[in-house]
């Protein structure tokens, strides 16, 4: 089996950076919080977004370990919709005092190249700066979309650290997607 290289960025933001230069969602959009959403629908959206980039920690987790992880009150899942339709998502992990992680962000491949995913990171970079904290923070890869790294440094976010490390390269004949009822 072939190996490939995985680079991981850590970025963060240690303050808000105003609303000057954010741009706001477009007309059709709307952001609605789902709170505690049943194991189905967040499936739906996770590999909405993230089947093409490789996304399966959630898929690998038992359904009840999935679903207490929803319900968390520290867990929290925003859903992008574009004119009633779910375009994208976005996760944040509040557990942590004075920050916020932003889990998963992405928009469904319907979506991506339409001028709605940098109006939807600044509205969670908002969004987490609500609460009063320190830092926002994720980290993205080179198997998430290609333009995610760029898009994360214009809206504000630093890298911290970095590394690579080699790894198998999926095999199509091994896909948890396959498993999906689906």
């Amino acid at each position: 089996m072939s190996e490939i290289a995985a680079t991981t960025w850590w970025m963060q933001m240690t303050s808000y950076p105003g609303n000057d230069k954010m741009k706001l969602l477009p007309r059709g959009c709307r952001v609605m919080h789902a709170r505690k959403p049943t194991r189905a629908f967040y499936l739906f959206l996770y590999t909405s977004v993230g089947r093409p980039y490789q996304w399966y920690n959630r898929l690998l987790l038992p359904a009840d370990e999935l679903q207490e992880l929803l319900n968390n009150d520290e867990n929290s899942v925003w859903v992008l919709y574009y004119k009633g339709v779910p375009a994208g998502f976005a996760e944040f992990d509040l557990s942590v005092e004075n920050e916020t992680e932003l889990v998963y962000f992405g928009l469904s491949c319907d979506f991506t190249g339409k001028g709605l995913g940098m109006p939807f990171l600044n509205w969670c970079i908002r969004k987490a700066f609500e609460r009063p904290i320190k830092r926002f923070w994720l980290h993205t890869c080179n198997l998430d979309h290609p333009a995610a790294l760029g898009l994360y440094r214009k809206a504000g976010f630093i890298i911290y650290d970095q590394d690579t490390i080699k790894q198998q390269k999926p095999d199509p004949e091994d896909d948890p997607y396959l498993l999906l009822p689906w």
